[in-house]
């Protein structure tokens, strides 16, 4: 595994939840590119998208951006929440 200081993208499977939101603003506010996939918008996604960070609503792969491609600089972040199916996509 790198070094985190070498990660520039993180991607969050279940960003919506209360403990992987707050790493998404963490590490946003860190400088890092922060995007993410959640089942269902609610105030808390509406917040992270209000700070800046791209959450997308659709399980699909096109939602996710090129810029996080690059398996050398970036980290795929998920919730146990998530299903096991949608955790095997491969970005």
């Amino acid at each position: 595994m790198k070094p985190l200081k070498n990660i520039q993208n993180i991607y969050f499977i279940g960003i919506g939840g209360i403990g992987m939101s707050a790493l998404a603003l963490y590490f946003h506010r860190e400088g890092k590119n922060v995007a993410g996939y959640d089942k269902t918008p609610s105030d808390v996604t509406a917040a992270l998208q209000d700070s800046g960070i791209k959450v997308h609503f659709e399980d699909k792969k096109e939602g996710i951006d090129n810029s996080f491609s690059s398996k050398e600089d970036t980290l795929v972040v998920f919730t146990p929440a998530i299903p096991k199916m949608l955790s095997l996509i491969h970005i």
